[in-house]
């Protein structure tokens, strides 16, 4: 691999057909990518050193993006990845919490938003959350 080809594990995959056809996804995604364009530039062409999101808005979007999927397109979300870490963890914490509580219903909310974002993040971006 060559310096200036990207890393699989870095690389944005394509989103799933159906996220086009809900005008919130297809708005969230839009944000997404404006947001980290607009990052990648300014860490490109700004001062060394400067934190050019102090707001995590990078982080923030993809998040914004994840609780919708998560909430209105559950039957769509990828299913979930043996091979990924995360989708382990969150599945335990699923299985132990198991039940009508509070608490498993926000775990495994937060593990659904994990999927979501194995539709339309990089793999290293993905295994964060």
């Amino acid at each position: 691999m060559s310096a200036d080809e990207i890393r699989p594990e870095d690389a944005w995959p394509l989103p799933p057909a159906w996220m086009w056809s809900c005008q919130k996804c297809a708005e969230l995604y839009r944000t997404m990518k404006r947001v980290q364009e607009q990052t990648e530039e300014l860490r490109l062409t700004g001062e060394r050193g400067i934190d050019y999101d102090p707001m995590d808005r990078n982080v923030t979007s993809q998040m914004s993006l994840a609780e919708h999927m998560a909430a209105a397109h559950l039957e769509l979300l990828p299913a979930w990845d043996p091979d990924c870490a995360t989708c382990k963890s969150h599945r335990a914490a699923i299985a132990r919490e198991a039940g009508e509580s509070d608490r498993a219903a926000v775990i495994a909310r937060f593990g659904n938003e994990h999927r979501a974002r194995h539709a339309f993040a990089p793999p290293r971006a993905v295994g964060l959350m």
